[in-house]
């Protein structure tokens, strides 16, 4: 008899084998590829996204998970299809098309989204980033989706949201829009007539399940605290906050299972975009990058605790910016 409890506990530690092998003998037990899904598999990604979101999983385990959710969705994947089509019903949550905007490379955001997204049990369409509204369009044409969702890490291409938005309405195409990044907020958004914005990845997925009727929609976190840099520091109007995951090895050593800490610096939307272009100049596309090929502080702030760690690294992000 399948333990589903003990299955959901290997896809929390992103044991893609074990995964793989129990939704097998589980087929094999003759339980059928949706109570697979539903108990085996979302129920395990449901518990890593509350856990995501409440800061007790960070990125790094939030991807090994997902990783290991599709390897038990390899072995369900073609037995749902089947059912579907005896059926004439669909088995998935809905269809999700994700991608980033025009002028646009980041994509750790938006995969990450598209990997809980699945583990929701959407059907997820990446289209890829730097994407102009005639290929969310096309893109569309061929996928039929419930939910677009669009992102954007830098403040100079978020605009390009509402031209997508826009592009669709003009057509008379009725879908539901949701975005998301780095300088995005409810705000910008109902400023540009989405129909919703995710805070983060876990937000974003029960936004999704709430615009599909299966949930409540999300709700906003708590702002940062004032002092999340010091006072002297604390700038004026809008802020974005910048994530960085920091390993203490030398990138060519740093794997998924090493120690890491993240540290969250509030900043100003137009300190971070003299940061992206500094980024730019130095050959780096995303924050993932960051993180490897900057060495943030000497060996000693390295080695302290978090808030050492995020003194560091906003010193060095302001000797890039310029």
């Amino acid at each position: 008899m399948t333990d589903y409890a003990l299955m959901n506990q290997y896809l929390y530690e992103g044991n893609g084998p074990k995964i793989a092998e129990m939704t097998q003998a589980a087929i094999d037990e003759g339980i059928t590829a949706q109570e697979v899904l539903s108990k085996g598999l979302i129920a395990g990604m449901s518990v890593v996204g509350e856990d995501f979101k409440h800061n007790i999983l960070y990125v790094p385990e939030v991807l090994i998970a997902a990783r290991a959710m599709k390897s038990g969705m390899a072995v369900l994947k073609p037995l749902l299809a089947a059912g579907d089509a005896e059926s004439g019903e669909s088995s998935k949550t809905g269809t999700l098309m994700m991608g980033t905007v025009r002028g646009d490379l980041h994509d750790i955001g938006k995969n990450l989204v598209c990997m809980m997204a699945e583990g929701a049990g959407f059907e997820v369409v990446d289209i890829g980033v730097d994407q102009s509204v005639e290929k969310f369009m096309a893109a569309a044409d061929a996928c039929k989706p419930d939910i677009i969702g669009m992102s954007a890490l830098l403040t100079t291409t978020m605009t390009y949201m509402k031209t997508v938005i826009d592009g669709f309405e003009a057509d008379g195409r009725d879908v539901k829009f949701a975005i998301g990044g780095a300088p995005i907020s409810q705000m910008f958004a109902d400023e540009i007539g989405a129909d919703g914005y995710g805070q983060d990845a876990s937000s974003a997925v029960d936004l999704f399940l709430h615009f599909m009727g299966k949930g409540d929609a999300p709700k906003a976190k708590a702002a940062p605290a004032a002092d999340a840099v010091p006072a002297a520091d604390q700038p004026k109007g809008t802020q974005t906050t910048y994530q960085i995951l920091y390993w203490q090895d030398l990138p060519s050593q740093i794997k998924a299972s090493d120690e890491y800490t993240e540290v969250s610096i509030e900043l100003p939307v137009a300190f971070v975009e003299r940061i992206d272009a500094a980024a730019q100049r130095l050959g780096l596309t995303d924050a993932e990058t960051y993180a490897a090929q900057f060495k943030w502080g000497d060996e000693q702030e390295r080695d302290g605790d978090a808030a050492t760690v995020a003194a560091a690294v906003q010193s060095e992000l302001e000797a890039a910016a310029g």
